[in-house]
């Protein structure tokens, strides 16, 4: 077996306007179309790293802090975090402005995808590399939110094989 590459993390980002077909009777955002969106980003991010495309396994941890309304510009920031043996965990924030520039954070959540080669079977990723105080914070948290994953996982087939 040969010895897995180390790689720096990967970062993706997508800046767009918030038009009435994205929003809801209240004039914010739908939380599915930004999710939708953020999942984008972050197969980006993943793809870019692991050099295959990757599926989304998992979404951890979503979490929605502020609106985001109607003529805002958000913008989609994907970083790699953690990497498994063939999974990456993708930290995927979003920042919104109105008209003066001034940028909050909006939302934020954790999504694992896998790599897959050309015949749909999870390949191995680069291993990742920590360069900073911040990427090691970041890279425990991964690896918290990619246990407990497994973990959910788990669950999961319980709940299909017993038919909860």
């Amino acid at each position: 077996m040969s010895e897995r590459l180390k790689k720096k993390s990967t970062v993706a980002t997508s800046s767009i306007m918030v038009f009435p077909t994205d929003t809801n009777d209240y004039g914010t955002m739908y939380g599915g179309r930004l999710i939708e969106m953020m999942d984008m980003v972050g197969g980006i991010c993943a793809r870019r790293f692991s050099s295959h495309k990757a599926v989304t396994a998992s979404i951890e941890d979503m979490q929605f802090n502020k609106p985001i309304n109607r003529g805002d510009i958000i913008e989609l920031e994907s970083r790699i975090i953690y990497t498994g043996r063939t999974s990456m965990v993708v930290k995927t924030k979003v920042t919104r402005e109105g008209y003066d520039e001034d940028k909050e954070v909006c939302a934020r959540a954790y999504f694992v995808f896998v790599a897959m080669d050309s015949e749909g079977k999870p390949i191995e990723v680069p291993i990742l590399e920590i360069l900073t105080e911040k990427e090691e914070k970041n890279n425990k948290i991964g690896a918290e939110i990619r246990k407990r994953q497994a973990l959910e996982e788990k669950r999961f087939e319980i709940e299909l094989n017993e038919n909860l």
